[in-house]
């Protein structure tokens, strides 16, 4: 059933802690749903073991004892500790908690703008990937118009106007170096 009590309720109607209303709805509830009949059957033989076992006297000086077989901590880091929370005023939770807050902060902001910067990445990868495809499509066409004459004499051309081009661009930082 989708109304079934937690465990939790189940357990706190088992100890006697709910109050008269909800009791009785898990009551009711119990009569019509044998899932949560046995469940409760389940918790009930729990809870009476736990019940029936003898209490267990802890001596006085047992708190003690476990404090005194643990490790002593490291000097430097206590002092460390210390030393952070006499200037700060916070505890290392607190401060871990902060750090957390800004970390995230941080991420939430950074995290859209490079996944943004991704997406655009691809886009120009595309367009790059595009235009070469057409460059090629486009040489090929000329290639294929000119002939192998026609594309050798096409490449003695570019060569000349690029030879020509720096000659001119050599010439003219030439004279702007004149007195």
């Amino acid at each position: 059933m989708k109304d079934c009590p937690r465990p939790e309720h189940l357990y706190l109607y088992l100890e006697g802690e709910l109050g008269p209303y909800p009791a009785r709805k898990i009551e009711e509830h119990v009569e019509t749903c044998p899932d949560c009949r046995e469940a409760l059957a389940e918790r009930r033989l729990l809870h009476e073991a736990f019940t029936s076992l003898p209490p267990i006297e802890v001596p006085e000086d047992f708190a003690r004892s476990v404090m005194d077989s643990l490790p002593e901590p490291e000097p430097a880091g206590s002092a460390g500790l210390l030393g952070f929370y006499l200037l700060t005023g916070q505890g290392l939770s607190d401060f871990l908690l902060a750090f957390n807050r800004s970390l995230g902060t941080g991420f939430g902001r950074v995290l859209p703008g490079l996944a943004k910067l991704w997406k655009l990445a691809g886009i120009f990868l595309k367009i790059t990937a595009d235009a070469v495809a057409a460059l090629g499509k486009g040489l090929g066409f000329v290639a294929g118009f000119l002939g192998p004459t026609g594309l050798g004499i096409a490449l003695v051309l570019c060569v000349l106007v690029t030879l020509l081009l720096l000659y001119g661009a050599k010439r003219l930082l030439a004279l702007g170096e004149r007195p």
